[in-house]
């Protein structure tokens, strides 16, 4: 053993993961100074915009009047209900397109739309840092970590309430097994909030599949019905529910129709990144699609894999967010921030560094540490080339996708080897 290795060997994971991460956040800190902010300009949407916090404040608009499925909403109505009243902290014209980025430019909006992103972060990360054992420092460290991941910034400036989801599917996960009967309820009702804030967190729901937790399936469900239907009567009543899917349907096929116009850089599922790569080698017919279809199939039997064979549950969880992040044709790069479940749960069951965390550190950090960012594929259409933390990014999900699938298979041949060739030896006893 070489004498480095042995002075990490005294190191937990983790701070293996944060020392690396943290050499990466001051490479990307000198490259924002050195390029004069052409960094940070990569960062952000560079087309049009609109306002502060634009998805948050597009948001308010739409429940401000109560009936936000007129203005093409996708979210349902649980978080229109939660985001009317920030209409009312945040004064503005509401009934015009554009309203909101003129109301989140407001003292108000700034202030409103500041201290919800970080009461939440702050929430998110006193949850992960229980789970670690983390303390002071350590928290601080954790905290510093996650808001300069890619996801994280992307997530900011979007102003996109997907962090509020992760809060809820973060003390879902890690409280659902609990021993605590009251933690475990709220775990159910914090399953039915995220489901009812973004839909696709419902998948994990299949962690509730077992024989002896029927009866919290049904409760979870009863819950998110109720949070389903209910916020509907403040927002246009029950008529506007197949309003709703109808908007999810129009934009999932205007997301991908509109690529070639935003570009191909901000999006992190299959069908994004295979389109980048063909596009920019000429490949595109249907000869392409037929390969890209066989790709997120692939994915998709991965995924069921590892849910179905793993045997560690960070391991599964991971392969439930690759649905939330591979799988939607809209997946933007700050549906990554649901990796922090998995990554937690990693670290927090390897306490000790071992030779084989460095595999996973290595693709951990490939998705969470920031990259200087530089556009690749600069022949594609659209104004956001792919860059490298998002090329890196995709690669090293897929990558960690097919390691754990491979594991999760050998571990599963190998139990029933063994059990095979015990069988035999047992028989032989038993006539004895």
């Amino acid at each position: 053993m070489s004498r480095k290795y042995r002075r990490l060997n005294g190191q937990t994971p983790m701070q293996v993961y944060t020392k690396i991460a943290f050499i990466g956040i001051l490479v990307c800190i000198a490259y924002a100074v050195l390029s004069k902010g052409e960094f940070i300009r990569h960062l952000t949407w560079t087309g049009e915009t609109a306002g502060i916090y634009p998805d948050l404040f597009e948001s308010v608009r739409d429940s401000a009047n109560h009936y936000p499925y007129d203005w093409k909403a996708i979210y349902p109505p649980l978080i229109y209900t939660v985001l009317y009243f920030f209409s009312k902290l945040v004064p503005g014209d509401y009934v015009t397109l554009r309203g909101f980025a003129d109301a989140s430019e407001t003292p108000n909006g700034l202030l409103v739309g500041t201290l919800f992103f970080m009461i939440v972060t702050v929430a998110v990360c006193v949850l992960a840092a229980e789970r670690l054992g983390l303390k002071n420092r350590g928290l601080l460290e954790l905290m510093i970590v996650l808001v300069f991941s890619p996801a994280y910034l992307f997530m900011l400036e979007r102003g996109n309430v997907v962090i509020l989801a992760l809060l809820c599917l973060e003390y879902y996960t890690f409280n659902y097994e609990s021993d605590d009967a009251v933690k475990r309820e709220l775990a159910l009702i914090a399953l039915a909030f995220a489901t009812c804030m973004k839909l696709y967190p419902v998948f994990f729901g299949v962690l509730l599949l077992r024989k002896d937790k029927l009866k919290e399936v049904v409760r979870c469900i009863v819950y998110g019905l109720v949070l389903f239907i209910v916020p509907f009567f403040a927002m246009g009543g029950l008529k506007e529910i197949p309003h709703l899917f109808e908007n999810i349907t129009k934009i999932s096929v205007d997301t991908i129709a509109s690529t070639k116009g935003f570009g191909y850089g901000f999006k992190v599922n299959v069908g994004n990144i295979w389109g980048a790569i063909t596009e920019h080698l000429g490949m595109n017919g249907s000869g392409a699609e037929l390969v890209g279809s066989i790709l997120l199939l692939a994915v998709v039997v991965q995924i069921v894999v590892v849910v179905l064979l793993a045997q560690e549950k960070w391991e599964k969880i991971y392969s439930l967010t690759m649905i939330l992040t591979l799988i939607p044709s809209f997946s933007w790069i700050y549906n990554e921030i649901y990796l922090l479940i998995p990554f937690v749960l990693y670290f927090a069951a390897h306490r000790t560094m071992k030779r084989s965390d460095w595999g996973y550190i290595l693709l951990f950090s490939l998705i969470t540490v920031p990259l200087p960012y530089a556009s690749f594929f600069k022949s594609l259409p659209g104004y956001h080339k792919v860059s490298l933390s998002t090329l890196t990014g995709n690669v090293a999900m897929l990558a960690l996708l097919m390691l754990l699938c491979v594991k999760s298979v050998l571990t599963f041949v190998q139990a029933r080897t063994s059990k095979s060739e015990s069988y035999p030896q047992d028989q032989m006893q038993a006539t004895e």
